[in-house]
Parts: structure tokens; sequence; C-alpha cells
């Protein structure tokens, strides 16, 4: 990565896109990179594949962050906020967030605003409208039941899906916050956007949502507290390619 400034500047988001499946030596040299506490969190994975993609995952962000700071992937220190969600120790302005789903992860980094990332990858929901009825708000829902195409429909749900799970993870509280107290919009023709935040409109236009497409049949997005900011898309990469420093 000598020769790719992973540095975002004041108006850039960077994301980063890599596949979670390699060969077992690469699997092994991603292991090396992982902190006692993470190599301990890799085994109580019941399943072998959930234990290596946490190992590529974790270690991919190690790698990252530690082209950012300049120093040993395992050397990278985390703190985490009251309800978990990770930040870098010691105050730095860099700002990250990390998402996965099937084979592939994405990592956003920006600086001096808590961003949230979230991907999808496409699939089948049996159960659409209930599972829209339960955790979107009545109009995503109205919307969402209102397409008659069965593959406009799902992918208008992972528009909606992830651009609420980037904004729950932006703000830091999981499910804490109910997905039905804000609105996004979730058509393919309308820009990504709140709607409302409870029901302050205001509150909305402070935030920024950005819509992913970062690999076939994947849909992502972003969510920070400020005006837009131009992304710098870096991806897919497989995890050779990162750990030998493209």
């Amino acid at each position: 990565m000598n020769d790719i400034d992973l540095v975002p500047g004041h108006t850039e988001v960077h994301v980063w896109a890599v596949w979670l499946n390699a060969p077992a030596e690469v699997s092994h040299a991603y292991r090396c990179l992982l902190s006692p506490s993470e190599v301990a969190r890799a085994d109580r994975f019941v399943f072998e594949y959930l234990t290596r993609s946490y190992e590529f995952s974790q270690g991919a962000l190690r790698l990252l962050l530690a082209h950012l700071l300049q120093c040993q992937p395992r050397d990278v220190g985390f703190e985490f906020g009251p309800r978990g969600k990770p930040m870098l120790q010691g105050g730095s302005r860099i700002r990250f967030n990390m998402a996965h789903s099937g084979g592939l992860a994405l990592y956003a980094f920006t600086v001096d605003r808590e961003i949230g990332v979230d991907v999808e990858e496409l699939r089948d929901i049996p159960e659409i409208e209930q599972v829209a009825s339960h955790y979107f708000s009545k109009a995503e829902a109205a919307e969402l039941l209102s397409i008659g195409d069965k593959v406009s429909a799902r992918d208008a749900f992972f528009r909606c899906w992830t651009r609420k799970e980037a904004y729950i993870k932006a703000i830091g509280d999981g499910l804490y916050l109910p997905l039905d107290q804000f609105q996004v919009t979730l058509s393919r023709d309308a820009p990504a956007k709140f709607v409302h935040i409870g029901d302050d409109v205001s509150a909305a236009a402070g935030w920024t949502l950005q819509h992913l497409d970062p690999a076939p049949k994947y849909l992502g997005a972003l969510a920070y507290q400020a005006a837009p900011r131009n992304i710098v898309f870096h991806g897919p990469l497989n995890p050779e390619q990162l750990l030998n420093g493209i």
C-alpha cells in the first residue's frame, strides 16, 4: 500500500472492500496479526468458517489501521464506547467502522466524524413483509410492500436495512435504538437520505447517507453527521493482496 494514500482528507471517506476467503497459509498469517484476546474470540466460534471469517475481517482492519498510524498491526490499540463501538486509543482523529456479510467485508475511514458502514449480501427474504413491518417505519414498510416485483422489493429491503444499520452503527447504539424510530429512502430512483429522525426533520438534514455498490450481489451504505464527503473506494481485494501491501 506504499503507493496509495490511505489517509482520508477532510472531505473524504475511504472505503475498502475485502473478500474473506483465502488459502490456509494466508489464514494463518492473518491470525498472527491478532491480539491474544482476538485469537481467543476467534477460537470460541463453533464453526470453522466463522473463525476464519473473523480472523480475516479483524486482521484486515488491523492492516489498514496500521498503515494509517504507521505502526505494526498488532500494535493498534482499541477502546470501546458504552455500547461496544470500537475506536482507536489515544484520541486519534481517525474514525472507522467495519461490517461484513457473506464473503465480503467493508471498512470505512474518515476524520473528526463518527461513521457507520453496513453491507449485505443480496439474498431472498422469505418473510420480507413480516420483517419490514416489525423493523421498518410504517412509511418504509408501506413503500416496500407497494413494490410488485420480487427482485426489486428485495433490493429495496436491503437498501433500507443497510442505511438504517449504518446510522445505528454511526451513533454507537447497536440495536438499542428501534429501527422504526427514523425513516430513510429506499427507492432505487431516490437519493439515499434520511426523511426524519424521531419526529425531527431538521435533525435528519444534518446527516449524510451514501449508497454503496461494493461488489456484484452486495449492497452497502455509509452514515455520518456532516455534509457529504467524497467516497474513495478501494477493492474488492482478496486477503493476499492486502497482506502483500497492494
